[in-house]
């Protein structure tokens, strides 16, 4: 048994370390699974009684391992307490009429207007907050912005939506982090209080950007010149919202998102590019280092592309992912490897711990990780064929590459995907073998040429045929769109099938040896509790005004005055295909099953099992109300009813009493 142990650990030598990142994921995961915030010695405490673990292990292998593990997790848990205890709280917003004033931080264009968001908001009057608004201003607003320039209006602001049920999307959190405090519209024109101050980086790369898309919105209509200042300076607010939405279902909604693809594309288009002039001239091909140079000048091209998009966090990912292949080339190593892939996720998580509950670090993490194995398993065959084709044969191979590569890296993040938004698109191979080259090969080194030409105002020169482009991508996800289950919903999954699926995703890829085999099970574990995760009976909305009931193959709603949207939106899902289904109650109360819906306060509930009310409700002791006052304490509540027996599960179990969950309103 150790001598079979003993030969897996030889076979599997130098991929140990890429246990390192995991570790410190599942402990940053961990934090921000708690209940309650956690004491800042704690972290610390943890981490010096590791290292101390690991220096008394050092000469005991397998020991030393175990203690390398101990402190990659107690340092992500630690900088994870820091990074929270780092960040401002939370303002209060009182409801009514604001007088607002700020700096401009940042302008979007939208299909129906304008949105900024305003640094150092000060509240009527007040002392400026230490975090930002986001205010949608009136479509006829005059008043010709720059970032940097001081503004005042009235306006109406809200605090970040509470989660539509137990368990989903937590828009507290991604604030408390990205640094906002307030969402809001404008009530009236704004009102310029200082122009901005010459010679600033950051706003003049924002002016930059509104000038970019100002640029393109005057030459391509709104349907692919959205697309393409999307593409060109990050801002995908224009976007309207079915195509969009055609994108989504489509599977190409990664073209949309400014991130690793864009950066692999300008990349790439710059190394080419540059790599072949250098090597024009036979000195310089012979005698300089060709390739370290072209790498170096696609780096900063990179660069320059994230600076230019807005610097956000995937673009940034993706480009420290390209400075460690940069590095490699130069030391002589491989550009892309699951060393590098491991190295670039440390240093994610130790920048930006909060990244790892998000989409973007959990999608694009487990489709390079799912490339980079998938193809060193491929290797072999590839190289075969490629060396024995004729031209028809490379054309062939370069089409199974596409689906290959669509296929690992749309299969690999696919489950974090249906996890996030609980929805897959089955179509998404066909649809990104069309769009990726596409995009690669003519969108954008048309949009790059469009801005080398704007200082000339030639930019149409390039536009016009980069719109053409984007206009055959926008028909494919059309068409796409309208094929039989483009979209398929599927209630939320439970986070331990999430958690078991990137478990055995894991194992399958970071091992060279047959016992990685066993990570196509465990991740069939995870879609089979998936699968069996039963959607509840009853929920109700974080303000009560929706209510749903299940009855049978049934869902009914009960809706009040004036429903929340959003929340509307996100119950679509929770029980898979199965529509939500308006219910009428002609009577103050209707029973479904065990579960009575009362519209006031009444007694005689013996009958029932559980009761629910969009209103304070007194009467019926001794049975499980959910009302209104109960959802503002608790949050969304969701309840599952067996007979007499009710299960509750509520929003403020789950986030428990955290510095970025909304404060709960009282009665």
């Amino acid at each position: 048994m150790f001598d079979a142990f003993a030969r897996w650990v030889e076979a599997e030598h130098g991929r140990f370390m890429l246990l390192l990142p995991i570790a410190m994921g599942a402990a940053i995961l961990l934090y921000f699974a708690l209940p309650a915030e956690p004491p800042l010695w704690l972290g610390f405490a943890a981490l010096g009684l590791s290292v101390a673990a690991l220096a008394a292990s050092w000469r005991h292998l397998y020991l030393r391992f175990l203690m390398a593990l101990a402190v990659a997790a107690s340092l992500g848990f630690t900088r994870a307490e820091w990074r929270t205890a780092h960040e401002p709280p939370l303002a209060f917003i009182s409801t009514g009429v604001i007088k607002l004033s700020g700096n401009i931080a940042r302008i979007e264009l939208l299909p129906t207007g304008k949105r900024i968001t305003l640094s150092a908001p000060s509240l009527d009057g007040g002392a400026p907050l230490p975090r930002a608004v986001r205010i949608k201003l009136r479509a006829d607003d005059p008043v010709p912005l720059q970032a940097g320039d001081t503004v005042q209006c009235y306006a109406m602001l809200f605090g970040p939506d509470r989660p539509a049920y137990p368990g989903g999307w937590d828009q507290g959190r991604d604030d408390f982090f990205s640094g906002l405090n307030a969402y809001g519209f404008a009530l009236n024109h704004l009102a310029m209080l200082n122009t901005a101050p010459p010679n600033h980086l950051a706003d003049a790369l924002q002016n930059l950007r509104a000038d970019i898309a100002a640029t393109i919105m005057a030459v391509l209509p709104v349907e692919t010149g959205a697309i393409a200042v999307t593409l060109l300076t990050g801002d995908e607010q224009a976007i309207p919202p079915q195509e969009r939405q055609n994108f989504i279902e489509a599977g190409l909604a990664h073209i949309l998102a400014v991130a690793g693809l864009h950066v692999g594309i300008i990349m790439g288009l710059a190394f080419t590019a540059s790599r072949y002039l250098l090597t024009r001239n036979e000195r310089m091909a012979l005698r300089w280092p060709t390739k370290s140079i072209a790498t170096t000048l696609a780096l900063l091209a990179g660069a320059g592309y994230a600076a230019l998009t807005g610097s956000h966090l995937p673009i940034l990912r993706s480009l420290a992912m390209a400075s460690l292949a940069t590095l490699g080339v130069f030391v002589g190593r491989r550009a892309v490897s699951l060393r590098g892939l491991a190295v670039a996720a440390l240093v994610l998580m130790l920048a930006t711990p909060e990244t790892v509950m998000g989409t973007s670090f959990q999608m694009s993490f487990s489709a390079v990780l799912a490339l980079i194995s998938g193809y060193a398993a491929v290797q072999h065959i590839f190289s075969r064929f490629h060396a024995s084709s004729s031209r028809l044969g490379n054309v062939v191979m370069h089409v199974i590459g596409l689906a290959y590569t669509s296929l690992l890296a749309g299969g690999a993040s696919m489950p974090f995907a249906a996890y996030q938004f609980q929805q897959i698109q089955p179509y998404w191979i066909p649809a990104n073998i069309l769009a990726v080259p596409l995009t690669a090969f003519w969108i954008m080194p048309l949009g790059l040429l469009a801005l080398a030409l704007m200082p000339l105002h030639a930019a149409a020169v390039a536009l016009v045929p980069m719109g053409w482009g984007i206009g055959v991508i926008v028909w494919i996800t059309a068409h796409i769109a309208q094929w039989p289950d483009a979209l398929m919903r599927i209630q939320p999954m439970p986070p331990a099938s999430i958690l078991v699926i990137a478990a055995g995703l894991i194992w399958l890829c970071i091992w060279r040896s047959a016992p990685r085999l066993a990570g196509i099970p465990v991740m069939a574990l995870g879609a089979l509790l998936a699968l069996l995760a039963r959607p509840p009976d009853v929920l109700v909305s974080p303000d009560a005004k929706l209510i749903a009931i299940r009855s049978g193959t049934r869902v009914l709603l009960t809706m009040q005055h004036k429903p929340d949207r959003f929340t509307l939106e996100q119950w679509a899902p929770v029980w898979g295909q199965t529509p939500l289904t308006p219910a009428h109650c002609s009577a103050n109360a209707c029973q479904v099953g065990q579960v009575l819906f009362a519209a006031v306060s009444q007694t005689g509930c013996t009958s029932a099992a559980l009761v629910v009310s969009p209103v304070p409700f007194t009467g019926c002791g001794g049975v499980q109300v959910i009302d209104r006052g109960f959802v503002y304490r608790n949050g969304a509540t969701a309840a599952w009813v067996n007979g007499s027996k009710v299960t509750l599960r509520t929003d403020r179990q789950i986030q428990g009493f955290r510095p970025w969950v909304v404060k709960y309103q009282q009665l």
